[in-house]
């Protein structure tokens, strides 16, 4: 999928989102992703943003594993 079909993806998404603790959550994290922080809107607190780097770096270094949503069920349903 290409930037342009994602970004007019998320766009669809965001506008039919009703909820605004959603769209709070994901504005924060875009945001913090683009380390355009504002501390007076911030919806986190320090010990979550540094939680939330540590995952991010996490992330970028290839150690998390990620799984489908079949995946996800199977484990669980398994146990």
């Amino acid at each position: 999928m290409t930037a342009t079909v994602l970004k007019t993806n998320i766009k669809k998404q965001i506008n039919s989102v009703q909820n605004e603790t959603i769209l709070r959550s994901i504005y924060a994290m875009l945001k913090e992703v683009l380390h355009d922080t504002d501390e007076e809107e911030s919806l986190l607190i320090n010990e979550q943003k540094i939680e939330l780097n540590k995952t991010l770096a996490e992330h970028k270094s290839g150690k998390l594993k990620y799984y489908t949503v079949e995946q996800a069920k199977s484990i669980i349903y398994k146990k």
